[in-house]
């Protein structure tokens, strides 16, 4: 129910794909999300009852939006049953770790730990060893991480020596974002290549392809991730009145359009979330992957930082220069602000789709192409 960590998929296998190898996504619930209601999340509000004005926000949030959010999971299950290559069968920790093989992975030569926040350790859950690759049908297997992120706060130390062992069983390793791979490399005592998110390793007309874009155009999208920012969406609400346009959210926060009186889209499709990029005029939000579709359909954007040091938004804003685009979360959308050069920016993304492509096909591809099938 996560667009960005969707697309990724998505892309990672599209890129797998024209590179002449085909992929398929093992289907896993981590840990942390076991006994998470994702159809119909007002029953997860219910767990904030020792918390009585969190319960009253949470439970009027998804009563609102329950119905928008069932039509969002329909939308959601299509997309995984038509456009990704998934197993038949549904992991979690418990299933994947018991099993000798992975229904729909038999022909599997590589296994890939594919990009987002996968390796950063939970307070509550610590590490998920399924995102480690470490369960037998693995074993033996070549094992590779492409650009998983590990946060940006340093490990204990009795973490950091679990967290060793589980990396010096990959073949390759990279992350994400700059800092992860210097903390990632210092650890393990070797060079570790930063590679960009697998959605940045496709074009806008990739993704076009798919799109569902809507009859309006010229509107500015707030998309709120997570966390609605009363202090973003204010400050959208004024950015789109200065330029003349309409406000257009797309969240989960149905209860937007009453507290807020803009219009919002609670039960968009990965296909129509994509629409809704593509028209926009420019992108408000706080989310690393709005920032990366941005970039993508070249539109303008504001950031608004989730905590205090976002790595992920400094990351990606850092290596694009677009350190400006970049807001606290209470911060002030300013008046002026240097326009993007996205003839630049494509330019650095080429550079690093062509590093990210040799990387693949040095690590993947190759070993792959080396099995009969050519599957990972």
């Amino acid at each position: 129910m996560n667009y960005g960590a969707t697309l990724h998929g998505w892309a990672f296998q599209q890129v797998l794909r024209h590179l002449g190898c085909e992929s398929v996504v093992i289907d896993y619930i981590p840990k942390s999300l076991t006994n998470y209601h994702f159809k119909w999340p007002v029953l997860e509000a219910l767990r904030s009852w020792r918390h009585p004005i969190m319960l009253v926000r949470r439970v009027a949030q998804w009563m609102v939006s329950t119905l928008a959010n069932l039509r969002k999971w329909r939308k959601f299950q299509d997309f995984k049953r038509t456009r990704l290559v998934c197993t038949p069968r549904t992991y979690n920790m418990k299933s994947l770790t018991g099993a000798a093989s992975i229904v729909g992975c038999e022909s599997v030569e590589v296994f890939v730990c594919e990009a987002d926040v996968i390796w950063k350790r939970s307070v509550i859950h610590g590490f998920d060893p399924g995102f480690y690759l470490d369960f037998p049908a693995s074993a033996r297997k070549r094992k590779v991480a492409y650009a998983p992120s590990v946060g940006k706060d340093p490990f204990p130390s009795a973490e950091q020596r679990k967290f060793i062992e589980y990396i010096k069983r990959f073949d390759a390793v990279s992350s994400r974002e700059r800092s992860g791979a210097e903390y990632i490399g210092s650890m393990i005592g070797r060079e570790v290549p930063y590679l960009p998110d697998p959605t940045l390793l496709l074009d806008a007309s990739d993704y076009a392809a798919i799109a569902k874009p809507p009859s309006e155009k010229g509107y500015v999208l707030l998309y709120a991730s997570m966390r609605a920012n009363v202090n973003m969406i204010r400050e959208a609400k004024r950015y789109a009145k200065r330029l003349g346009k309409r406000l257009v959210e797309v969240s989960n926060f149905g209860i937007n359009r009453f507290i807020f009186g803009h219009k919002v889209i609670d039960d968009a499709g990965v296909e129509e979330w994509l629409g809704l990029f593509m028209n926009a005029d420019v992108i408000i939000c706080n989310a690393f992957h709005g920032i990366c579709f941005s970039l993508i359909f070249h539109k303008p954007f504001f950031a608004f930082r989730r905590s205090e040091d976002d790595w992920r938004f400094t990351g990606i804003c850092t290596e694009f220069g677009l350190t400006d685009r970049l807001m606290e979360a209470d911060g002030r959308i300013p008046k002026e602000v240097k326009e993007i050069d996205f003839a630049e920016v494509g330019r650095l993304r080429a550079i690093d789709a062509e590093r990210a492509r040799r990387f693949i096909c040095e690590n993947i591809v190759r070993y792959a192409k080396g099995a009969s099938d050519g599957w990972v």
